[in-house]
């Protein structure tokens, strides 16, 4: 697997991230301090990601950063996992 396929799955993720949270790409830049207009050229897939911004989005989502460079990847499991594991630390 190559970097472009990494990327192309990533895109994938985060728009799939995006969908899952509603979250608009303004607020999802002010979030994690990505600049809009990257953010927006990463979206359009004009650019790829690199993978300090595809840290700074897991860790804003609270999901593991190698999950959004899965194939297996899904939004609605990582959104699940993440309020389980939220649930077991505010015990």
């Amino acid at each position: 697997m190559n970097y472009s396929s990494l990327n192309s799955i990533a895109a994938t993720n985060i728009d799939s991230m995006r969908g899952a949270t509603h979250e608009s790409i303004e607020q999802l830049s002010a979030n994690t301090n990505i600049p809009l207009s990257t953010l927006k050229a990463r979206l359009a897939r004009r650019y790829s990601y690199t993978l300090d911004e595809i840290e700074l989005l897991a860790r804003h989502w609270g999901i593991d950063g190698a999950g959004l460079l899965s194939p297996d990847f899904s939004a609605t499991k990582a959104l699940a996992d993440r309020e389980v594991r939220d649930e077991h630390d505010n015990r």
